[in-house]
């Protein structure tokens, strides 16, 4: 698979995100939550890899590179927003949403994770309601997004 690089550290920030201890694009969610998200290269297709790492209190709950962009996607604020989002959903699914298997490969920590905090940090990933203040926007970074 080639890879080129995607220089996420070029990309400004969309409002409300930070730049993590890593030193890559973060959402810190809540509190307790960060999601750190950053372009890895791109497949063959032209898809953006995004490399990721949701964090509770600084433990590392879950960390892949397993999500892409759509074709040809090119790297932007929204673009980031998109991929933080699409991550969040995957990793906030709870039982009964998919199939019991889906979880097979989850450790006892993730587990856990999932069952105390998934289901409150699903809101953030919502397709047109913002989590932070209930707008007709995508939760991420909200601050600004609604003042638009």
């Amino acid at each position: 698979m080639a890879m080129t690089h995607a220089p996420t550290h070029a990309l400004t920030l969309p409002p409300g995100w930070i730049i993590s201890s890593r030193l890559v694009p973060a959402w810190q969610i809540d509190h307790d939550h960060l999601l750190e998200v950053e372009a890895a290269g791109r497949t063959d297709e032209g898809r953006i890899r995004w490399r990721y790492r949701l964090s509770r209190r600084r433990r590392t709950i879950f960390t892949a590179s397993d999500v892409c962009s759509g074709v040809g996607a090119v790297l932007t604020p929204d673009e980031l927003i998109d991929a933080a989002r699409t991550v969040l959903r995957f990793l906030t699914v709870q039982p009964g949403d998919t199939d019991a298997d889906y979880f097979d490969s989850y450790t006892a920590t993730q587990a856990d994770w999932r069952d105390q905090y998934a289901e409150e940090l699903s809101i953030y990933a919502m397709d047109e309601w913002c989590g932070y203040c209930g707008g007709d926007h995508a939760s991420p970074g909200c601050l600004t997004r609604d003042a638009a």
